[in-house]
C-alpha cells in the first residue's frame, strides 16, 4: 500500500475538495493532508516469513487544516474520524483496505497556522489486505 492509495481513499469519502499528499502546497482553507506517519513501530511479521502474511499495516497522519473556526475544524475533523472508523473490506486502486485504526481516542487539536488557521490531526494504521505470495518451479515469485 501506497501513501497515494490513503490519499485517494480519503478522497473517496467526499468530505473536502482539496485532499493533498505528502506536503501541504497551497494551504487552502478546508484541506485535508494525507502523511507518512513519523511514529515508529517494531516490524512484525507471521510464522513462518513475510510470504505468510495475509495483512499489512500503513501507519499515516491525516492533517485537518480547515478555517478560522475552532468550532467548525473540530467538527470537519471529527467528521474524518468517524468515515475512518466506519471503513471496512473498501477497494481502493486495487488495495482491499480491510479497515483503519485510529491510534488516538479522536482527532487531536495542533492550534493554528502562521494564517490563524485552525488544525486537527488524526493518527491511524490503515490496515489492508497482502496477496499471497507463491515461489513459481522456475524461483521467481507472483502475488506480489
Amino acid at each position: 500500500m501506497m501513501l497515494s492509495d490513503v490519499r485517494d481513499y480519503v478522497k473517496s469519502l467526499k468530505l473536502s475538495k482539496h485532499i493533498y499528499m505528502g506536503k501541504l502546497d497551497a494551504k487552502e482553507e478546508e484541506s485535508i493532508g494525507v502523511y507518512n506517519s513519523k511514529h515508529s513501530r517494531p516490524f512484525k511479521t507471521a510464522l513462518g516469513g513475510a510470504m505468510l502474511q495475509s495483512y499489512g499495516i500503513k501507519q499515516v497522519t491525516l492533517l485537518v487544516h480547515w478555517n478560522e473556526s475552532f468550532r467548525e475544524t473540530e467538527a470537519a475533523a471529527e467528521r474524518l474520524f468517524h468515515a475512518l472508523t466506519q471503513a471496512r473490506e473498501t477497494m481502493v486502486n486495487g488495495v482491499c483496505i480491510k479497515f483503519i485504526q485510529p491510534l488516538t481516542n479522536g482527532p487531536v487539536d495542533v492550534g493554528t497556522d502562521e494564517s490563524g488557521i485552525f488544525e486537527m490531526v488524526i493518527e491511524a494504521a490503515v490496515i489492508y489486505g497482502k496477496e499471497q505470495i507463491h515461489e513459481k518451479e522456475d524461483g521467481s515469485i507472483s502475488g506480489i
